[in-house]
């Protein structure tokens, strides 16, 4: 009678977990990403009709970030996970394949044109490294937008229509950060701005700007690099070191120190309110550019 009662007890939880929500409210289509900028697009498109989750998340590294044994667990979960070619995916994707078989692995970033990542001053080593910060590009987010629908809408199909007009109203609001940024930096006076880690080059690119960084690679520079780097700072009148969140500010305000007092501020690469984020990288980028 005990082994009876423990076969009745597992085939009822089983019957449970399975049945729907008693709420009555259709399931949500599971979704995980890579990085929250991702996310917060998944979002504008999937409304409330798609779950999210984020690998990466607030002040991780995405280059070297290892996902929690929570976040596999949720993995198990997904209906679909985006890509968009970080580097900690390389490396994890195979896992998350095992971790769960039926789930759709889709590139979000499919058909983007990526820049590279060349040191400023001058050192060829590592030329052909890609830089994976597109999402500073609205250019480029329209695409990736594009992408993420297709694929809601394929894994969706019932609720297309939906995911075609939120992808419409996303991509007017995307006009309106690009329009917003244009305008922030409609004034300046000059266009080289100096990073320590250069994260915001597709957002240099874009706005006709010129990215300035200190590290190389992940690395910091030596003295005679570190001296080239100073030198073409002073002579493009930099007032402005620009850090990412999440990392030590020692460096930063060492070269501010040298330059004569120039301002340090952080700004967040992986913030994920992306709209937020933009403008605001706009408005300190015209500070320090006026």
């Amino acid at each position: 009678m005990k082994h009876m009662s423990v076969v009745l007890l597992c085939a009822a939880l089983l019957l449970s977990a399975c049945a729907p929500a008693a709420s009555g409210q259709p399931e949500k289509l599971t979704v995980t990403v890579s990085v929250l900028p991702q996310a917060y697009f998944v979002q504008k498109i999937g409304g409330d009709l798609v779950s999210v989750q984020a690998i990466v998340g607030p002040g991780d590294d995405p280059h070297t970030y290892e996902p929690t044994a929570e976040q596999m667990r949720a993995m198990t979960k997904s209906r679909l996970y985006f890509t968009i070619g970080v580097e900690f995916e390389d490396a994890w994707l195979p896992r998350f394949r095992a971790a769960n078989p039926t789930m759709t692995i889709a590139d979000s970033a499919a058909g983007v044109e990526r820049l590279p990542l060349v040191p400023t001053f001058g050192s060829p080593e590592g030329e052909g490294e890609e830089d994976p910060h597109i999402w500073f590009s609205p250019e480029r987010v329209r695409m990736i937008s594009r992408n993420i629908a297709e694929a809601l809408e394929t894994a969706d199909p019932a609720n297309a229509e939906i995911y075609r007009g939120n992808l419409t109203s996303w991509l007017l609001e995307i006009d309106a950060v690009d329009a917003d940024a244009r305008a922030a930096l409609a004034g300046i006076s000059r266009h080289t701005f100096l990073v320590i880690h250069p994260a915001w080059g597709y957002f240099a690119e874009e706005y006709g700007l010129t990215m300035l960084s200190v590290e190389s690679h992940g690395q910091e520079p030596g003295p005679e690099e570190l001296g080239k780097v100073l030198q073409l700072a002073r002579d493009n009148g930099i007032t402005t070191v620009f850090v990412q969140k999440g990392i030590s500010q020692k460096l930063a305000q060492s070269i501010a120190a040298q330059l004569g007092g120039a301002r340090v501020v952080e700004l967040d690469p992986m913030a994920g309110d992306w709209s937020a984020n933009m403008r605001l990288l706009a408005a300190e980028l015209a500070k320090a550019l006026e």
